[in-house]
């Protein structure tokens, strides 16, 4: 069987010195079946000039000078992309040593899968995270998925699309990241003909959902073969530094009706003007455009009353515990709570002012424990790699090709 060919996207702006990393662990691959997207969002950094100087692999360079949502442009590198398979990667993130011969292989011994499903590293930049200054490198598996084999397998369909239903359900059994796929384009084109593949403000989301709800065949390597970056310019650097809506100005400036995606739904509409963070808002508004797509194959169930409860515990830790949101704006956002939900935000906000004043507990500890039971995340079991001073996502790179 021949060796499928490899589109990796780059859609990036204003993060030169990012993609110069990531593109290395691309040429890094020594091997030909491959090509390079980069789709340049209107940044004012010289892109092109670097790019030229680039000629073992193929490049193709796209640049808007109007900036545009982040999901529209992964569309556009989408959409300029000839190869079999995609990866869209991250300009912050990268590849690992042997990544397009692994994924070759995987795919050929698997018939030539819609999809590969990958685990992942992660890899922090110095001065970050505010826990970690030094940054780190580690192992993270977030799925049950990456315990049932110890070598790439055929998943379930039924097991898959439980999965996706649950995400529908704010459950989190699986990496919802772009950096695990590894997409046949084929498989993408037939879910986007009419409308993109990329959809949503959380362009990530909405195509996992996308994937495990309608893939015939996902193959799951239960080994990380991809490096998720996190920089000083990444959302994870805003999310984790309490930057959130600072970061979402930054990434995400999709629009949404909300009208149309209730699609005259009270509840629907409730739920998006439901008041909370951003994050668990664009979770619920990639499950509608899901659940919008797929209109004409499945009945979905989104559960609003668990995303309900979910904002109220983000309201009430705010209010209660971080004392980023005062008591009377708490209380004021509570007026137009359902009579049950007002019961239980009052009782998690005492709880929470409890806790406060329990001064010999561990802060982020006492968070974590208590978001646990609302059972959103899988546990992830993370294995930390000692690589010793490192300056960028390639020198976690170089220590892999050294120690795996």
């Amino acid at each position: 069987m021949s060796q499928p060919s490899f589109s990796i996207l780059l859609p990036s702006r204003n993060r030169l010195d990012l993609l110069r990393h990531a593109i290395d662990s691309v040429l890094a691959q020594n091997v030909g079946n491959l090509e390079i997207i980069v789709s340049d969002n209107a940044s004012s950094e010289n892109y092109s000039e670097y790019l030229r100087t680039i000629t073992s692999v193929p490049i193709r360079y796209i640049r808007g000078d109007t900036p545009i949502s982040v999901t529209d442009n992964w569309n556009r590198a989408l959409k300029a992309a000839t190869g079999d398979y995609i990866v869209m990667l991250g300009d912050d993130d990268a590849l690992t040593p042997g990544f397009i011969q692994k994924i070759s292989h995987t795919i050929n011994a698997h018939a030539r899968p819609d999809v590969v499903y990958c685990m992942a590293y992660h890899y922090a930049y110095p001065d970050v995270l505010p826990d970690q200054a030094d940054g780190y490198f580690c192992t993270v598996n977030n799925s049950t998925l990456f315990d049932e084999e110890h070598a790439p397998y055929l998943l379930d369909r039924q097991k898959a699309r439980h999965l996706a239903q649950q995400a529908l359900r704010f459950r989190h059994l699986i990496s919802f990241n772009a950096q695990h796929f590894v997409w046949r384009r084929e498989f993408m084109q037939f879910n986007g003909p009419t409308q993109a593949f990329f959809q949503s403000p959380y362009p990530d989301f909405f195509a996992c959902f996308l994937t495990f709800l309608t893939a015939e065949k996902i193959v799951v390597t239960p080994t990380p073969e991809v490096i998720i970056g996190i920089s000083r310019r990444s959302f994870g650097f805003f999310h984790a530094n309490n930057k959130e809506e600072e970061g979402f100005r930054e990434f995400f400036g999709e629009q949404v009706s909300e009208t149309a995606l209730a699609a005259g739904s009270d509840d629907i509409l409730r739920a998006l003007r439901h008041p909370g963070t951003g994050h668990y808002r664009n979770w619920l508004i990639a499950a509608l455009y899901v659940k919008r797509h797929l209109a004409d194959f499945a009945d979905l169930r989104i559960d609003l009353r668990r995303y309900r409860r979910i904002q109220i515990f983000e309201l009430a830790q705010s209010s209660g515990y971080n004392k980023t949101l005062s008591r009377q704006l708490f209380r004021q956002r509570m007026k137009d709570f359902e009579t049950e939900d007002r019961r239980y935000a009052e009782r998690l906000f005492w709880s929470f002012a409890m806790l406060d004043r329990v001064k010999t507990l561990a802060r982020p500890m006492v968070v974590y424990g208590l978001r646990e039971l609302l059972n959103i995340h899988h546990p992830p079991k993370i294995i930390t790699h000692e690589i010793g001073n490192h300056a960028n996502i390639m020198d976690a790179f170089r220590w892999l090709e050294k120690n795996r």
